[in-house]
């Protein structure tokens, strides 16, 4: 089969389209495909390098208000679809415990995991500032988690009003 030079040109023209098509289809699938990360985990050197309240355009990313202003190498993990967040850090001054309330028993342990967890939390000695989160000191770290079973609190810390 003999083809004149403006049908291979056409033919040129039409595959060289049809090429463009697949790599924009392939593309667009990458996009499409990879899959959305509920998790999500974020350290900060120091509290002024975390979002706050005042400044997170980021409704899930805040430092909650018992936080030190001295706090440094945060590190927070947190569910965006299920209840679940998780925060360490160290503080000379420590979390003001004044405002916060003791809870009895563990409440069935933290809703989710994270690295940077201890591999045992203590039982006793827990706190809830306010936002039904546990808070604990473990060897001069702070750590604040969600529980498994909710915690009854005045306020909740953890959501932004609008």
């Amino acid at each position: 089969m003999h083809t004149n030079r403006s049908e291979r040109s056409a033919l040129t023209s039409a595959a060289a389209v049809l090429g463009m098509g697949l790599i924009v289809a392939t593309l667009a699938g990458c996009s499409v495909v990879e899959p959305y990360m509920p998790e999500q985990q974020k350290h900060f050197d120091s509290y002024g390098d975390a979002p706050s309240k005042a400044n997170s355009k980021d409704v899930a990313w805040f430092m909650p208000s018992w936080v030190a202003g001295d706090a440094k190498d945060i590190d927070v993990r947190l569910d965006t679809s299920d209840p679940g967040y998780v925060i360490a850090f160290t503080s000379k001054d420590g979390v003001d415990t004044a405002a916060c309330t003791a809870v009895n028993g563990t409440k069935g342990g933290p809703a989710m995991t994270a690295g940077f967890l201890p591999d045992e939390l203590p039982a006793t000695g827990l706190l809830t500032c306010g936002d039904g989160r546990i808070t604990a000191e473990v060897d001069g770290r702070w750590y604040g988690w969600t529980p498994k079973e909710p915690i009854t609190s005045d306020g909740n810390d953890t959501l932004r009003s609008s």
